[in-house]
């Protein structure tokens, strides 16, 4: 086995018996309080500084939106935020792509991840559908018989990204 293989497995068996420490007491501390766990300023100040580039990592894939939906139905939407959009769109899809908040293999970012639009049109205010969609998201989606297409980049996305260097998360998505 590679050396360089070798260093990163210590690595990762230290940060993983670090964070197991950390939350044990936590959980004894708790007992049996309807299964709740408690976190101990220990633990959240260790977890915090183990996971922040990771979470850094993570805000970057939160930024993009850009898949490719098989699935019937149609639509256009062109939007420069939740409350400037305008469009026509009703399609049930399988997509793969980067996408938020409603994947299979991760929630908090889709691979392959499913997404329904029930029939939604109209302009500005007036449009209520996008449920999956950032209230500052700008892009597009258009979907035509089977196959569809969605470009987006969400801009309290980047914000965030760019606070959590300063450990300020506004999104409350850092875990």
């Amino acid at each position: 086995m590679p050396a360089q293989f070798q260093n990163i497995l210590c690595a990762s068996a230290v940060l993983v018996c670090l964070c197991m420490n950390s939350i044990r007491p936590a959980i004894a501390e708790e007992g049996g309080d309807n299964g709740a766990l408690a976190r101990s300023p220990d633990h959240s100040t260790i977890v915090t500084a183990l996971l922040y580039p990771v979470n850094r990592i993570l805000d970057i894939f939160d930024i993009f939106r850009i898949n490719v939906g098989f699935g019937p139905g149609y639509g256009i939407n062109v939007r420069a935020t939740k409350v400037l959009q305008v469009g026509i769109e009703s399609y049930s899809t399988v997509r793969v792509g980067l996408g938020k908040e409603s994947g299979i293999w991760n929630p908090r970012y889709g691979i392959v991840y499913t997404e329904s639009e029930p029939f939604t049109a109209g302009a500005s205010m007036a449009y209520m559908g996008g449920r999956q969609r950032g209230a500052m998201e700008v892009g597009t989606t258009v979907h035509l018989g089977f196959v569809g297409a969605e470009a987006a980049i969400d801009l309290a996305e980047i914000a965030d990204f760019f606070l959590g260097f300063v450990i300020i998360d506004f999104k409350k998505d850092d875990h």
